[in-house]
């Protein structure tokens, strides 16, 4: 599921960047109820192209494709309505609601882990900026890490906070647990109230939230379907 996700996405961004041929002159246009479609060669696309495109997508097992542009809905297939798991979108979501929590002085992006309470070993020197932007130097097992990512997990010590980038889901799960202390609430209650609400998200429901917990590690790894 993870792989289709990430594929999907990929496939998305990569057809805007080929099939895009003009530019739309259209004022943006922001969905009601429902999206509104549009022919794709009307809005500048190739419809073969697109055509060529599901026929790609479907042969590596994309859950679902839909193609948004101006507002306006150019091509869909799939199962658009399924729920799937957000998988490493979550550390997007999470960027934006520590953003909102910076913004109310919740949280000091220079603070250390340390000083916040990660002391679950000795590296406590790295600031929640450091975790942001996956340059933490610590390289601790992470909760719903990939193989791939534990294969390539640095050696402990081995990078200065800061220094060096890392795909690391120990830095994100930590700072679900940072944020959630600072919030005094769970990551899925305030992502209701900040983002899919206000945004108009209609199939959005708290109880779609998750942890994923295990003896790797104590901070656990925030899901979503």
């Amino acid at each position: 599921m993870l792989m289709n996700l990430r594929t999907s996405t990929f496939l998305t961004v990569t057809l805007f960047g080929l099939f895009h041929a003009q530019a739309v002159t259209a004022a943006e246009r922001f969905p009601g109820v429902g999206w509104e479609r549009t022919e794709p060669e009307g809005a500048g696309w190739s419809k073969q192209k697109l055509e060529k495109a599901e026929n790609w997508s479907r042969q590596i097992d994309s859950t679902a494709v839909m193609i948004v542009h101006h507002g306006m809905l150019i091509a869909a297939w799939g199962d658009t309505a399924a729920k799937t798991e957000l998988a490493s979108v979550r550390k997007s979501l999470l960027s934006a609601l520590i953003g909102n929590a910076v913004e109310r002085k919740e949280i000091d992006l220079q603070q250390t882990i340390g000083s916040l309470g990660i002391d679950d070993n000795e590296e406590k020197t790295a600031t929640v900026r450091d975790l942001l932007k996956a340059r933490s130097g610590v390289y601790h097992a992470g909760l719903y890490e990939s193989r791939d990512a534990a294969a390539a997990r640095p050696a402990r010590h081995s990078h200065k906070p800061g220094t060096f980038w890392y795909y690391s889901n120990w830095d994100f799960n930590t700072l679900g647990m940072i944020y959630e202390r600072a919030a005094r609430s769970s990551i899925f209650d305030v992502f209701e109230r900040e983002i899919a609400r206000p945004i108009g998200m209609r199939d959005y429901q708290r109880s779609d939230g998750s942890y994923f917990m295990g003896p790797a590690s104590v901070y656990p790894a925030s899901r979503s379907i």
